[in-house]
């Protein structure tokens, strides 16, 4: 049998031409994923409002599926009691 080489314990040689450059420190957007400083989270406006209407539906949705679930629960209860 062969035997298993130990992973990660040791570095992979780099290859002929194959280097590695210093990059800064940076973060990748939130939405379209490109690169930005670390203190910020989006890379234009455009980025960011984009971002917020897809939380403000996400939150409604939320709310529309917390409501329907309430009425699931609690409708029968409601229909036995006066029905």
């Amino acid at each position: 049998m062969r035997e298993a080489k130990p992973y990660l314990l040791t570095p992979p040689k780099p290859k002929s031409g194959d280097t590695m450059t210093e990059m800064m420190p940076h973060k990748h957007c939130m939405v379209c994923g490109n690169a930005v400083r670390p203190d910020e989270n989006f890379c234009d406006e455009l980025c960011e409002t984009k971002f917020k209407s897809a939380q403000r539906k996400q939150q409604l949705l939320f709310l529309v599926f917390l409501a329907i679930m309430g009425l699931v629960l609690f409708l029968p209860s409601i229909l036995k009691m006066y029905g």
